[in-house]
């Protein structure tokens, strides 16, 4: 028996960004869904579970992709999380189930983080990772 696509949930205010994940993600064979905004993500959360969320850390609106993730994780506590951010230090909540990539970043690159977080994310997180 077939086990399900793991689910992400694609967060980031950039459109083009947003879809260019989107896609890669979907061709690597997840069953993805975006949101534009940290309410729009929380919103679809609290509908249905998510193995995983890409974050971009800095979004506009009020709620960042840090503040999505610890509101996330009051409900879903092991929900693992794939921070990007072309603009921050590398940021992490919780080694065990977060990670970190930096903008701009190849969709192969982007693909195998996911893959690692799924698994377990060891090593513990690449936060040295280079573009």
């Amino acid at each position: 028996m077939d086990q399900p696509a793991p689910a992400i949930l694609v967060l980031d205010d950039d459109d083009e960004v947003r879809e260019i994940i989107a896609a890669a993600l979907s061709d690597a064979g997840f069953a993805v869904a975006t949101a534009a905004t940290g309410w729009e993500a929380v919103a679809l959360i609290e509908e249905r579970r998510f193995d995983l969320v890409v974050a971009d850390i800095r979004l506009p609106g009020g709620l960042d992709g840090l503040e999505v993730t610890r509101h996330i994780r009051t409900r879903q506590p092991d929900l693992n999380c794939l921070f990007i951010s072309g603009q921050s230090a590398p940021v992490i909540c919780d080694p065990r189930l977060d990670d970190f990539v930096a903008k701009p970043f190849r969709p192969s690159l982007l693909v195998g983080c996911v893959w690692k977080v799924l698994h377990g994310n060891l090593p513990y997180p690449r936060l040295d990772m280079v573009r």
